[in-house]
């Protein structure tokens, strides 16, 4: 790709893209860590490795047995990271499968007391020769992990890992050693098993460069030591949703003022700078009108939607050089100064530097035709009114991180066939003050409890428990549902928090399964999954009707009966997945089986194949 078209809105790239390997290739493993989540971007991420056809979101999220099988397979070769707190609120459904992803998931926070704010991804494909080198993937990010329209960026870099360490991925490796420390030490869960090889393979990794570049530099804020250099040099363009006087001040004075610097950023935002700050720079905004998609067909507007700009970039010219930096830093002050904010931030950037003979200069590389289309002149909005809902926002925000800093613990009882929840906080945690005017539920998320159980006498100290009711075992998860509401102004705030299961019974996982696929129906459709024969109709949600599923069966040509030889010809995991998959469906209770007993006749011929098949690979390990 051309410098120019970097930040050209129309090269889009999917963000499952990222995690696509390349040709010869298997995806290994990855890391990922973001500010904010939602489940059910989550859950399209395993989902989209396993099913590399699936595209398109609302068609995954639209088929429950293909995300069950994205989870089940990537259990264990996946690990994001998120702030603590920062998880949204989600439906019971997803909140359910995630019981089966939720060690993949860790809260950790920034030990500066600001955000935890870096977003990248970290992948690693093996080839199918194993005598190729190992690849890796690197994504530098401005988009967090959920399914916000904004204008974001993306650098993404593929490498070999080599015989001979990179230095210049030392700050990469410093940042994702440290993530598993992140995590609150009363509830900390283990690191990723993968982790410490795939870091080793991340020191030898060297990364093919883009758009002319011939350097590339990462840098770490907010863990101290060395930090992101505020670029320097003879011009500057900045392009920042979220701005800060002190900011925007120091990056200004590494360029000489009688040189222009321009400034993109949010029109709110904007509207809180001082004028001697303003007026140090040639201001712009993203033209609403210019992002707005009408339906109709007009050459003029650009070929995708956008929802206002949460993209972050720092473009500088010096010496005949140009450096363009891009990743999770805002130019506000607990992003870029963390050595004098009163909360740092914790951020991750990339720089790619080259000749302006090859890489372009910032009028053709950031205002390019494509690009400053979408942009207009600032001009200042009139103050609010009312800020009595800002006013609300900004106290529900504040609660939500002092409830965020909790270790919480639940706890379970079994009683009869159900769990009853009993929620603690560990450690030595402070009472949190509500005020009179604001009230706080939590609920299991899967509880058909939708309103939250009151939990300001928890919060605020007065009682050492909060009972949260009763699950069955296969409802039962770890995630929480919390909602702020400020009375006054029925503002409300909801989040996600995740408690550590303290007495979780005996065959949880089982009980998810069973409660996912429930029937016969759909025992055939993750039966299909796992042996990889509905192709590009995966994810269609048309139902051809339990009946007919079974009538299939046993014909010649069937849907079942010859994937199920072929596997056992081409001795792959299939028939052990199956296996595994019947005896997990058991019900304890001796209930009735949701599996057909015309496939457990069937599958009564393959069961010596597999019992052999598992001998032959214990002797194989010895």
């Amino acid at each position: 790709m051309p410098a120019e078209g970097f930040f050209d809105p129309d090269h889009r790239q999917l963000y499952t893209d990222l995690l696509r390997p390349p040709e010869g290739y298997r995806f290994e493993d990855a890391i990922a860590t973001t500010y904010s989540l939602d489940f059910e971007t989550a859950l399209v991420i395993p989902t989209s490795i396993v099913f590399r056809d699936a595209e398109n979101r609302e068609e995954m999220l639209a088929n429950p047995m293909a995300l069950l099988e994205g989870v089940e397979r990537m259990a264990g070769r996946l690990a994001i990271y998120c702030d603590r707190g920062m998880i949204k609120g989600a439906r019971p459904d997803a909140a359910r499968l995630m019981a089966l992803y939720e060690n993949t998931i860790t809260e950790v926070s920034a030990p500066g007391g600001g955000a935890f704010h870096p977003k990248i991804w970290c992948v690693r494909f093996r080839s199918d020769t194993p005598d190729d080198f190992v690849r890796m993937r690197l994504g530098i990010l401005s988009r967090n992990l959920t399914s916000d329209r904004s204008w974001d960026l993306c650098l993404c870099l593929d490498g070999v890992v080599g015989s001979t360490a990179n230095p210049s991925n030392a700050p990469l490796e410093r940042l994702l050693r440290k993530l598993p420390e992140l995590a609150n030490v009363a509830t900390r869960p283990t690191a990723p098993v993968f982790l410490p090889a795939l870091l080793k393979d991340l020191q030898r990794c060297h990364w093919e460069l883009p758009l002319g570049a011939t350097r590339v530099a990462f840098s770490v804020n907010g863990l101290g030591g060395d930090t992101w250099s505020l670029p320097k040099g003879e011009r500057l363009a900045i392009l920042s949703p979220f701005v800060s006087d002190q900011a925007l001040t120091a990056l200004r004075d590494g360029v000489p003022e009688e040189n222009p610097c321009h400034l993109i950023a949010r029109s709110e935002e904007l509207d809180c700078l001082s004028p001697e700050v303003l007026g140090r720079f040639s201001v712009h905004t993203l033209d609403e009108r210019a992002t707005e998609n009408d339906g109709e067909d007009n050459e003029a507007r650009p070929s995708v939607e956008l929802e206002g700009l949460h993209a972050k970039a720092y473009v500088v010219e010096r010496r005949q050089r140009l450096q363009i930096s891009i990743g999770s830093a805002n130019a506000t002050t607990p992003a870029l100064l963390p050595q004098t904010a009163h909360k740092s931030n914790i951020e991750v950037m990339a720089s790619l530097e080259g000749p302006i003979s090859r890489m372009g200069g910032i009028d053709n590389v950031l205002f390019s035709e494509s690009f400053s289309k979408l942009l207009a002149e600032y001009v200042p909005s009139d103050p609010p009114v009312n800020d009595d809902i800002r006013v609300a926002k900004r106290l529900l925000e504040k609660l939500r991180y002092e409830i965020a800093r909790l270790a919480l613990e639940l706890h379970c009882r079994e009683e009869g066939d159900l769990v009853c929840l009993t929620l603690v906080s560990a450690g030595q945690a402070l009472p949190i003050a509500l005020p009179d005017n604001v009230t706080c539920s939590i609920r299991p998320l899967t509880h058909e409890n939708t309103v939250g159980f009151d939990a300001n006498a928890f919060l605020q100290g007065e009682s050492a428990s909060l009972d949260l009711g009763e699950l069955a075992l296969g409802e039962l998860t770890r995630w929480l549902g919390l909602g702020l509401r400020h009375e006054p102004s029925g503002t409300q705030l909801h989040f996600t928090l995740g408690a550590r299961l303290i007495g979780l019974p005996e065959g949880r996982d089982a009980a998810v399964l069973r409660a996912m696929i429930a029937n016969s129906e759909n025992f055939f459709r993750y039966l299909s999954l796992l042996l990889g024969t509905l192709g590009e109709g995966i994810f269609g949600t048309e139902s051809t009707g339990e009946g007919q599923w079974a009538r299939q069966l046993g014909r010649p040509g069937s849907s079942l009966l010859e994937p199920l030889v072929r596997a056992l010809c081409q001795g792959g995991p299939e028939l052990e997945q199956i296996d595994r998959l019947l005896q997990r469906l058991e019900d304890p209770t001796g209930g009735a089986s949701i599996v057909p007993s015309e496939f457990l006749e069937l599958w009564e011929s393959f069961v010596p194949f597999v019992k052999t098949n598992n001998k032959k690979k214990k002797g194989r390990t010895r």
